[in-house]
């Protein structure tokens, strides 16, 4: 029982990263519409800038690293490629297998 619960949990882990990456991005045009209405003019939105793209830098390496629970490689990184599919790149598993049953092609 414990790996399962493993592997559900190393499957939360990738999912929550996902998350954290595309609330990053999805941010970024509100917090340069709130800072272009700003009264500090283009300084308050050179300074939102770097610290969102900071924030994304940190974010993305966060989504590079979380390792796949199945195979143990990285989820979303093929060498120096970042991949932010919803598959293991190397072993095919589903991002949401935990929650729908494992739907992997190569399974028999």
């Amino acid at each position: 029982m414990s790996d399962v619960q493993e592997f559900s949990a190393g499957l939360k882990k990738v999912r929550q990263r996902r998350i954290l990456l595309w609330l990053t991005i999805a941010v970024y045009v509100p917090a340069m519409m709130i800072s272009l209405q700003s009264a500090g003019g283009w300084n308050t939105v050179i300074k939102v800038f770097i610290v969102w793209l900071i924030l994304l830098c940190v974010v993305v390496a966060l989504a590079v690293v979380v390792r796949c629970p199945d195979c143990g490689n990285c989820f979303h990184t093929h060498g120096p490629t970042f991949f932010p599919v919803r598959r293991c790149v190397h072993c095919g598993l589903h991002v949401n297998a935990d929650k729908k049953g494992d739907d992997r092609p190569d399974r028999e």
